[in-house]
């Protein structure tokens, strides 16, 4: 342990007389101004303050037609907003299933008919194509197709099966026209990858 020094003494040597640190404080005056330089920096440090804020003050009766005035323009864009129908519902068009004439349920309702010759033509191209075109496909794929196409058929005759017994639900009807356009997609896409050879 080394020993310690008192306050102020340095275990640094003197500077040598021919030290440039040495010679540069020699060198050293203290030159004081001749004149005093105050009021010049002062002058200059007025000139760049910011201006004073004016403290901007409202009566009771302003500040409550402000708040009156606030409410009215919130409440007419709220009027104006919820008055606009959504555009998303409305260019979504409304699918309902077509009927046969098999007669009218009670209430003016008529059973819901599924067998529209166009997507059935559809499905059945797009199937012979993929039975066509399957050996094309990996195994696995052609596997996760039929699993797909299980599923959707399954939800199709979900859909069919409750609109048995409400035909003029919306939501089941949109339902089954979704699961429809979904196999359709994915008939397409599976031939469309058999097609070109499974890439």
């Amino acid at each position: 342990m080394t020993e310690q020094r008192p306050f102020g003494e340095s275990d640094h040597e003197p500077l040598a007389a021919d030290d440039m640190l040495s010679q540069a404080i020699g060198q050293w005056r203290e030159d004081t101004p001749a004149a005093d330089l105050w009021p010049g920096v002062a002058r200059r440090l007025d000139v760049r303050t910011a201006p004073r804020r004016t403290r901007i003050s409202f009566t009771l009766p302003q500040l409550a037609m402000a708040a009156s005035l606030l409410i009215a323009v919130a409440s007419g864009v709220t009027w104006l907003a919820a008055r606009q129908p959504l555009t998303a519902v409305d260019t979504q068009p409304m699918v309902v299933a077509q009927s046969e004439s098999t007669g009218e349920v009670e209430g003016g309702i008529v059973n819901a008919n599924f067998a529209d010759a166009q997507f059935n033509a559809a499905v059945t191209d797009l199937e012979q194509i993929l039975h066509s075109e399957r050996e094309r496909l990996d195994p696995r794929t052609v596997l996760v197709i039929e699993r797909n196409l299980n599923a959707i058929d399954a939800a199709i005759q979900e859909a069919r099966a409750a609109l048995n017994d409400d035909p003029a639900n919306a939501y089941l009807n949109s339902h089954l026209a979704d699961a429809r356009r979904r196999k359709l997609d994915l008939l397409r896409h599976a031939t469309n990858l058999a097609s070109a050879g499974g890439n």
